[in-house]
């Protein structure tokens, strides 16, 4: 080959070889301007996505193994046992916990009711304060969001633990009792409770736990609350002791739960029933159409 084409032979080579050189950078430089704005774009989208989903998934734990002793979940112990020093992601975690929570477990966390103001003197100290009642206690239990059909005790039996005949007995009487309190107008005095108690051959034991022990458990775990009343200093008299529907009793049996127990105990169709069970709850009956109002007038 002549020198001169093999010159401009060679300056060819080195050229292509620079394009493919420059061509190679420009699409490296853009390769990684993507995967930068990619990066980017997916930490201004959700930063903490990946962390508030774990947390959200020891939350779950949490309140599960909590709930099967029947102890409150606290906001206290959610932000000391899953949280850390995550405390501020709270709101976030909550709410990814209670998605879990409904999605795969049929449940959800539902806040308990503050404590009632039961006796003379708590009522006129909270009327004295000049302080904002609370709107929410702070503890939490976990509820069924399943459909009716979906809750009944073939489908949902009791707990194994300790046996299935013991825990499906302390159900029944803790149910039992919350409805008497209910149906005494929400206040019952510890004579009246034994007589009842009696009549269902409970005054001594329920099962094989003392009826005591099994009062104090239902006491400690919020089904009922017991007031001792002492007389004044310096007068004479007994203490007064009566029963009231605890938190965890309002919140997991409710009145849905008490008009429940009592059609199943006296029957499910009868109409005297219905408006002797809505008088004593105080819950005032729908009024039906065709009834008379109190000027003598139809209603229709």
């Amino acid at each position: 080959m002549p020198p001169g084409r093999r010159r401009n032979r060679q300056v060819e080579d080195e050229e292509s070889e620079e394009d493919v050189r420059q061509t190679q950078q420009q699409n490296g430089n853009d390769s990684e301007a993507e995967a930068e704005t990619g990066d980017e774009g997916s930490d201004d989208e959700d930063p903490h996505r990946g962390a508030d989903e774990q947390l959200a998934k020891k939350l779950v734990r949490y309140a599960l193994s909590c709930e099967y002793s029947r102890t409150p979940i606290r906001r206290d112990g959610i932000k000391e046992r899953v949280l850390g020093n995550q405390g501020r992601a709270f709101k976030r975690v909550f709410a990814l916990g209670q998605k879990q929570l409904r999605a795969i477990w049929g449940m959800e966390l539902r806040e308990l009711p503050v404590r009632e103001k039961m006796s003379l003197q708590e009522k006129r100290q909270a009327m004295k304060s000049n302080t904002q009642p609370k709107t929410g206690s702070g503890a939490y239990i976990l509820t069924s969001v399943l459909p009716a059909a979906y809750r009944s005790a073939v489908i949902l039996p009791p707990s194994n633990v300790p046996t299935l005949e013991s825990e499906a007995t302390y159900l029944a009487f803790y149910t039992m009792v919350v409805s008497l309190i209910w149906l005494n107008a929400g206040e019952l005095s510890d004579p009246k409770l034994m007589r009842y108690l009696l009549r269902f051959n409970a005054d001594r034991n329920v099962g094989a736990e003392k009826t005591e022990i099994t009062l104090k458990r239902m006491e400690r775990q919020g089904y009922v609350v017991r007031k001792v009343d002492r007389p004044p200093i310096g007068h004479e008299g007994e203490l007064t002791v009566t029963w009231h529907v605890g938190p965890r009793g309002r919140e997991e049996i409710g009145l849905d739960g008490v008009m429940g127990f009592v059609r199943e105990v006296y029957g499910q169709d009868d109409n005297d029933l219905e408006r002797k069970l809505h008088a004593s709850l105080g819950i005032k009956q729908p009024r039906e159409a065709g009834t008379a109002d109190a000027d003598g007038d139809t209603v229709m």
